[in-house]
């Protein structure tokens, strides 16, 4: 059997689909089973992936419309026998790419917010979203049109790195000379994408929060993401006690994150990688849904505002907005303090085996 799964979207839902894969693998282990990304840090984060036989990336973001539709017609040529587009994709085009990639079985979901606009019908399978329920449950749900899963089968989150990349890591890591430190991963960006910025956690508080941490706990601040300027400015504050750990390739963030004692973040796709990692979490979360969003299978805390308005964003086209205007506009955000998220964190440090630490 030949089975695409439609990854569009980006790494963090991407990432979540990663339980129901294994399952497939494991279920059918003769199929031949197909990834199709549009984000190449997507095709780089399963690229050693032992479930998948063939990637498949197409710009659709930066190349011609013509391009696009002249890979998927080729795409088509493979005869798949079922398409699963991931959750979520609640958007027109995922809908019309499952369509035209040919596949005989189409398996979708029909979305809270959704409409006939955005080509359901398209599909042959549509599976109900369901409020508060976790987007890995919901990707089983899909599967479950494929396959007997029990919830007891439903494992963790899986990133496969390179075992010799990680080594150098290792000694990236051993000249750092920070093994007597509790090293701290820190993402304090978000995507800008329908207005997710209004995810982001003040930089003011963070470098609060981090100095709490050099200075209570002895930690070593990792600061991930591309959002390089932000990111600086928060590396000036802190000095010698924070390292900016990102660079262009999205394969070195995801190595050295490996080597945290501890995570905080907002509502990212590094928060869920570092849930792949069992790396213990501190998720600060806004106006979405930490019920459907928070890290998985790892030890955790979610920081939030407890608002009658929050949460508030659904799974759909549509940029997130704020019932509130003036100083209360994004409060759900705004009011959260440094120390309910150090409170937090001081309380997963004290979980934290003492020879594990900094991971050397």
């Amino acid at each position: 059997m030949k089975i695409l799964i439609n990854a569009l979207p980006g790494n963090g839902d991407a990432l979540m689909f990663t339980p129901s894969l294994k399952i497939l693998r494991e279920k059918y282990p003769d199929s031949e089973i197909h990834l199709l990304v549009m984000f190449r840090s997507v095709a780089e984060m399963f690229g050693n992936s032992p479930y998948i036989n063939y990637i498949h990336f197409i710009d659709f973001l930066n190349q011609s419309k013509l391009s696009s539709f002249k890979e998927i017609l080729k795409l088509r040529k493979n005869n798949f026998d079922v398409s699963v587009n991931i959750y979520p994709t609640n958007r027109a085009e995922y809908n019309i790419l499952g369509f035209l990639t040919g596949a005989k079985k189409r398996i979708a979901f029909s979305y809270i917010k959704s409409g006939f606009h955005r080509f359901e019908f398209l599909n042959t399978n549509l599976i109900p979203e369901i409020r508060n329920k976790h987007n890995v449950l919901q990707n089983i749900g899909a599967i479950r049109e494929l396959v007997e899963v029990n919830d007891n089968e439903v494992g963790k989150l899986e990133i496969s790195l390179d075992k010799t990349a990680l080594a150098k890591t290792r000694d990236w890591l051993n000249s750092l000379k920070v093994s007597d430190k509790l090293i701290v991963g820190i993402h304090p960006g978000s995507s800008t994408l329908k207005n997710h910025i209004h995810k982001r956690w003040d930089k003011e508080k963070f470098i609060e929060l981090c100095n709490k941490l050099i200075n209570v706990h002895n930690g070593f601040i990792f600061i991930f993401g591309n959002e390089f300027e932000l990111n600086r400015e928060i590396k000036s504050s802190l000095g010698e006690n924070a390292i900016l750990v990102s660079t262009e390739n999205y394969m070195d963030s995801l190595l050295r994150q490996t080597f945290c004692d501890l995570f905080v973040s907002n509502d990212t796709a590094f928060m869920h990688s570092a849930a792949a990692f069992e790396i213990p979490t501190v998720a600060i979360f806004a106006y979405t849904n930490s019920r459907e969003l928070y890290p998985w299978k790892t030890n955790h805390r979610i920081v939030r505002e407890d608002l009658d308005c929050s949460p508030c964003f659904y799974n759909s086209p549509s940029p997130a907005s704020c019932i509130w205007q003036g100083n209360d506009k994004w409060k759900c955000i705004k009011n959260i303090t440094v120390e309910k998220v150090f409170e937090a964190c001081d309380e997963l440090i004290q979980e934290i085996p003492h020879d594990s630490k900094s991971g050397n």
